[in-house]
């Protein structure tokens, strides 16, 4: 698998985009994702998760959105 965060759009404040819980863990466990705030450092923008749905093959898909904080 490559890179999941590898996309050819700059992302703004207020954008939204999906990743699955495994990519989300993955960006922990590199160190992306700061516990204080709640916020993933993807791309050189700030994300926070704005909600999840839960896929019926058992996966978790989360929405996340751009911050400027």
């Amino acid at each position: 698998m490559g890179n999941p965060f590898n996309v050819l759009r700059p992302w703004g404040p207020g954008d939204t985009r999906d990743l699955s819980e495994r990519v989300l863990k993955q960006a922990q466990l590199e160190g992306k994702f700061d516990s204080y705030s709640q916020v993933y450092e993807l791309e050189g923008q700030r994300w926070k998760i704005q909600g999840r749905v839960s896929q019926s093959n058992g996966e978790t898909l989360f929405t996340l959105v751009a911050v400027e904080e």
